[in-house]
């Protein structure tokens, strides 16, 4: 697996070079310092990266341009932002614009490992501190249970692959530590995996999850 790390400080890139490793064996990390050299490494004529991890604030060009350029030109390739603002409007943007993820750099090492695991399954990670923005800005770029004039539409289908697994798994009354056996995933992803279920169907708890699950099933 190639994960191609943009951030202007070699310090961080070094310990994130480290602990990204442990997600796969054989996990080659490529360092950019700068917004220049990202982008002259996703044009040469070499392999592209399963995974593209960005700070917002480096030297180079415009972080909106960088950002809705990797997009469009490689939309397959999922994009994580990791940086030090937990700024709600810095978070919204990065969303909006298409980020598969925004990291702040003071999460665990716990959480960003769960993250990276949750966007590299196709999921899409978004945190704690941004569930307090409005609904009005959170369902431009996320995936929001809908209302229409005869009630509530199924928001299970927003749900990726493997977030429908756990919910199954849900249903059946298995514990976290049962689902991620059964998935063999680590405990702390199925944690973030519920946490994205709860966020989509509008839930507060597996009870209600499952409740809603069932009623459009």
């Amino acid at each position: 697996m190639k994960i191609l790390i943009a951030d202007d400080h070699p310090l961080y890139r070094m310990a994130l070079s480290g602990l990204l490793t442990q997600l796969d064996d054989n996990t080659d990390i490529v360092d950019c310092n700068d917004f220049d050299e990202l982008q002259a490494e996703m044009a040469a004529d070499t392999s592209k990266p399963d995974l593209i991890i960005i700070d917002v604030r480096m030297p180079g060009k415009n972080f909106n341009e960088v950002l809705t350029e990797l997009k469009e030109g490689h939309p397959s390739i999922p994009v994580v932002v990791i940086s030090a603002s937990e700024e709600i409007a810095v978070m919204t943007n990065a969303l909006k614009l298409g980020a598969d993820g925004y990291i702040p750099k003071s999460s665990t090492r716990e959480v960003l490992i769960s993250a990276i695991r949750l966007v590299l399954s196709g999921g899409k990670y978004i945190p704690s501190q941004a569930f307090s923005m409005s609904m009005q800005n959170f369902g431009t770029f996320g995936n929001k249970q809908k209302t229409t004039a005869n009630g509530t539409e199924n928001a299970t289908h927003s749900l990726t692959r493997r977030q429908k697994n756990v919910l199954d798994l849900m249903a059946q009354g298995q514990s976290n530590r049962e689902i991620a056996a059964a998935l063999e995933l680590a405990e702390s992803t199925i944690k973030v995996h519920i946490t994205a279920i709860f966020r989509t169907l509008g839930v507060n708890n597996r009870t209600q999850a499952v409740l809603h699950a069932k009623e459009f099933a």
